[in-house]
């Protein structure tokens, strides 16, 4: 009995040395386990912190050039999309409610500026709670005024009958402020009450059939002066309505169409560099490299449209609109804008047919049509000229086409050259 006993007893130590044996050896896998998750998990956590950093930056812009060179100095730092959709006119664009959420979820958001983007304001108050860094591109840039060489568009083409002030008008403008109109006979001028200038029929005033005319002058400012010609001044008044038209549009008093200089348009790059070297200064040797090479290019591009326009037959194009300032002052280029200065304007009969005859007497055989610019306006010009059409790029907005043959500011610009070398031959 003792020796089954004890054969007992040692069976059950056996047992039990052998689960304590296990039970140790299942403490330390799981702790090698444990071990292990944490390693991984602090892994993860580097991995993902290191994922958020080199996440490219997101890029709202305004127009095309913004967006392409946003591209090619951020690289594969970045991730650019244009608020403005394809084919459409950033001077009349409006975004959609969807459009300010999404431009609100970038990083930064970049615009020309100039009084150039209309909604730029209502994205900014958008913005104003939300971590969205705003840059204006054409910032410290020097732009040219709008009245540059547009003082008067029939001034500019030799047709300023409208604006001529003769002897037939009979308009004394020496002294708009003291109204010193024509009365025929200013010595009959009976002031019995200076305060009032009561002026009665008894007094020599002809009027032409203006009876009972009681002028009580009590504010200069009301002075109706020289009713003979009443008519003649209303529709001379409407004759000057057109020049003040050509100003109201979206834009300031500056051009803002600065990207279409390649000059100034280093301006822009330089803007948008700083921007990302702001955003991410570990990667300014790549922002510096990729601006330098753009800059290169914008250079060789102002030289090659230098050399190849300096000397054509003609130095007018009729395009329209009057967008182009800048080649103006660059290349010797004289523009006229069939709608003014601005895209939505309507030009009267009269500026039209100022532009129709401005083209037969210089022999002007080309009228440029504009990728996102309503074309009924141009198309009567051309057909009433019976000159031909050519395109002219703005590169405010692609095209689906220009998306399709992957176009970029240089080409667009090269095709533009190509354009206005033929228009001015």
């Amino acid at each position: 009995m003792k020796k089954a006993s004890l054969s007992i007893v040692l069976l059950s130590t056996a047992f039990l040395a052998a689960c304590g044996a296990d039970n140790e050896g299942n403490n330390e896998t799981a702790q090698e386990n444990n071990n292990t998750a944490d390693e991984n998990s602090t892994e993860e956590t580097a991995d993902t912190e290191a994922n958020e950093e080199s996440d490219p930056i997101t890029v709202m812009t305004t127009l095309f050039p913004l967006e392409d060179f946003a591209n090619k100095i951020g690289g594969e730092e970045v991730n650019v999309e244009n608020i403005v959709p394809a084919g459409a006119d950033a001077h009349t664009f409006e975004p959609t409610s969807q459009q300010m959420i999404e431009a609100a979820e970038a990083d930064l958001f970049i615009y020309n500026g100039a009084g150039f983007e209309g909604f730029v304001d209502q994205l900014e108050s958008t913005f104003a709670s939300q971590d969205v860094e705003m840059i204006e591109a054409a910032e410290g840039i020097d732009l040219i005024s709008y009245t540059h060489d547009h003082a008067d568009e029939e001034d500019h083409d030799g047709h300023n009958d409208n604006h001529e002030h003769n002897d037939e008008d009979n308009h004394d403008h020496d002294n708009e402020e003291s109204h010193n109109h024509d009365h025929n006979d200013g010595e009959n001028h009976d002031h019995e009450n200076e305060e009032n200038h009561n002026h009665d029929h008894e007094n020599n005033h002809d009027h032409n059939d203006e009876e009972n005319h009681d002028h009580n002058h009590n504010n200069d400012e009301d002075h109706n002066h020289d009713h003979n010609n009443e008519e003649n001044h209303n529709n001379e008044e409407n004759n000057h309505d057109h020049g003040e038209d050509d100003h109201d549009h979206a834009h300031g008093e500056e051009d803002p169409h600065v990207w279409l200089d390649p000059t100034r348009a280093v301006g822009l790059a330089e803007n948008i560099r700083d921007a990302f070297i702001e955003m991410r200064p570990e990667q300014e040797e790549l922002f510096n490299e990729n601006y330098e090479a753009l800059v290169s290019d914008l250079e060789e591009l102002h030289e090659t449209f230098s050399a190849e326009l300096s000397d054509t037959a003609n130095d007018t194009i009729v395009v329209s609109h009057a967008g182009y300032g800048y080649w103006e002052e660059q290349y010797g280029i004289q523009q006229h804008g069939i709608a003014g200065l601005s895209p939505t304007n309507e030009p009267s009969i009269q500026q039209m047919e100022n532009t129709i005859a401005m083209m037969e007497e210089n022999n002007i055989n080309y009228v440029l049509f504009e990728q996102n610019i309503p074309q009924n306006i141009t198309q009567v010009v051309q057909d009433e000229v019976g000159a031909e059409a050519l395109s002219l790029h703005n590169l405010e907005a692609l095209t689906e086409e220009d998306m399709e043959n992957e176009e970029n500011y240089f080409s667009l610009m090269e095709s533009n050259l190509e354009t206005l070398k033929e228009a001015l031959q």
